[in-house]
């Protein structure tokens, strides 16, 4: 179910209109899964379910909501955390009614994940399982299929740091070469090449600074029982993450608007979005941000060189 529109207010989300009739009726569904691209927004909708279903203004800290999110240096949600989850539901609610708060399945370990499925398809009566996610198309299909998927819609605060927007109008111009082609055979390592890899040193610059400054506006992690370093070790990788993947975004639009504006470029532009998803996927797995960029780049720049340009007419 897909929201047009995202407002200020959670209860004008078509999603939320849905979610919050059908537990006005009492046809709320046991498990539901919220996605969208704007991380903020689900979590906020996630705590007014929550809120609604156990009648506390404060769910996060009522007794009867349990919270499960990746932890610890992995950055994954780990089988002991949730076996804690598990055991809690087993005992004797405050309330009539309980939550479990899911951030980021898509980060489950998988033996965590399999522990979680039989609670998340018979939750004990009056449990209300929210899942939420940024990155829907990566959640095991075991988890999906145990949950209504709610698409709350909204979009990634984008970087809007001049340093970023600099960086991005470099990549517009190496793009437009590899589009173009270099001037000259000579000319290949000074138009293409030192560009290239000066975009993959500023990229990880530029990710540490936005890094920085996003530690010092984010709000402290939330109390857990794990080692205190390891609590801000993982709380430092999701901001990390967060901020990566804003300017993965970004990357990625640039790339598009490239197809929109070169349509006989179309297969090269896909096969550079389908690079990108790579290289996104190395840096999930702690991957150098500069081995993984040049990886993307050095990809990019193969395929629009191996493309067959059409002949000038008058040449035909």
């Amino acid at each position: 179910m897909k929201s047009n529109a995202v407002s200020s207010d959670l209860a004008d989300l078509p999603a939320m209109k849905v979610l919050l009739r059908a537990r006005a009726e009492g046809r709320m569904p046991h498990a539901v899964l919220l996605t969208g691209a704007d991380d903020a927004l689900l979590e906020k909708a996630a705590e007014k379910l929550a809120a609604i279903h156990l009648d506390d203004t404060n769910p996060i800290e009522c007794p009867d909501c349990r919270v499960l999110r990746p932890a610890k240096k992995s950055r994954r949600i780990n089988i002991e955390s949730t076996q804690q989850v598990i055991a809690g539901l087993r005992l004797t609610s405050i309330g009539a009614r309980r939550v479990v708060i899911v951030h980021e399945p898509d980060r489950f370990e998988s033996s965590a994940a399999n522990a979680f499925l039989k609670s998340l398809e018979e939750p004990p009566p009056g449990t209300l399982i929210i899942l939420q996610t940024t990155n829907y198309y990566r959640v095991m299909a075991t988890i999906l299929s145990r949950c209504l998927r709610f698409h709350l819609g909204g979009q990634a605060s984008a970087v809007t740091d001049p340093a970023w927007l600099d960086w991005l109008r470099e990549f517009d111009r190496l793009l437009t070469r590899m589009v173009n082609g270099p001037s000259s055979p000579t000319s290949r390592v000074s138009e293409v090449f030192i560009p290239l890899y000066a975009l993959c040193a500023r990229f990880e610059v530029l990710q540490e600074l936005f890094v920085e400054e996003a530690l010092k506006d984010a709000p402290p992690p939330p109390p857990t029982d794990d080692d205190e370093d390891e609590i801000e070790e993982a709380h430092e990788s999701s901001v990390r993450r967060g901020v990566r993947h804003r300017m993965l975004v970004s990357i990625e639009e640039r790339l598009r608007l490239m197809g929109r504006a070169h349509p006989e470029c179309g297969a090269q532009v896909a096969s550079a979005v389908e690079y990108l998803e790579e290289a996104r996927a190395r840096l999930e797995l702690s991957y150098q941000s500069v081995a993984a960029m040049e990886q993307f780049f050095l990809q990019t720049l193969r395929t629009f060189a191996v493309r067959v340009r059409p002949e000038p007419v008058g040449l035909r």
